[in-house]
């Protein structure tokens, strides 16, 4: 089984396990509540086909962490930063959202700014630790063997599945941000909270 395989494989499961069917918001587990981030951001870049927003947009769906306009800016974010393959956009849109989540509207907090980058770190370290580089086009080799640099690539990418194996990656950069974000929420995040900055 090819690695973008087992990561769609995880998600697939996961939202065959995961929906909001407990009484209440607040008995909601955290593991179901990162299953469902997960498959939303899976499904969003099946559909819509930006894995910053796709990303950003699932964790802000559940977490309530960003704004149109943040959702609005991912935009450029997609393919490695414009297409370029550099910084992933699903690790970008899983940033954003630990920053939206975490930071404060306090420039002078410097304390406050030491943790979220600590929280950024965190998440980036993660995502490379699970799919070997935080680059947009070495991630696409590790889970497809090859990358899709050349839009007249774009029919063997999508043939080899690589639009699958993206989306597992978004799923994946969401799990993992979403897990950073309730873990740094009183009570784990599990009750209702506002966004810093936001309300």
């Amino acid at each position: 089984m090819a690695r973008w395989e087992e990561l769609a494989e995880r998600d697939w499961g996961a939202r065959r396990e995961a929906a909001y069917d407990v009484p209440g918001a607040r008995a909601a587990t955290r593991e179901r509540i990162l299953d469902v981030v997960a498959r939303n951001a899976f499904d969003n870049l099946r559909a819509y086909s930006n894995c910053c927003r796709a990303t950003l947009w699932a964790i802000d769906t559940h977490l309530h962490v960003a704004d149109r306009e943040a959702l609005r800016a991912t935009t450029t974010l997609a393919g490695g930063v414009a297409g370029s393959g550099e910084t992933c956009g699903a690790l970008l849109g899983a940033l954003m959202a630990v920053g939206f989540a975490l930071a404060t509207d306090d420039l002078t907090d410097l304390d406050a700014d030491k943790a979220v980058r600590e929280a950024g770190k965190r998440c980036a370290a993660k995502f490379k630790e699970l799919l070997g580089s935080t680059r947009c086009w070495e991630v696409q080799e590790t889970i497809v063997g090859w990358r899709c640099d050349d839009p007249s690539k774009d029919d063997a990418w999508k043939s080899a599945g690589g639009g699958v194996a993206c989306a597992a990656v978004c799923a994946e950069a969401a799990r993992i941000a979403a897990a950073i974000i309730l873990d740094a929420r009183p009570r784990g995040g599990l009750g209702t909270a506002t966004p810093q900055g936001r309300g």
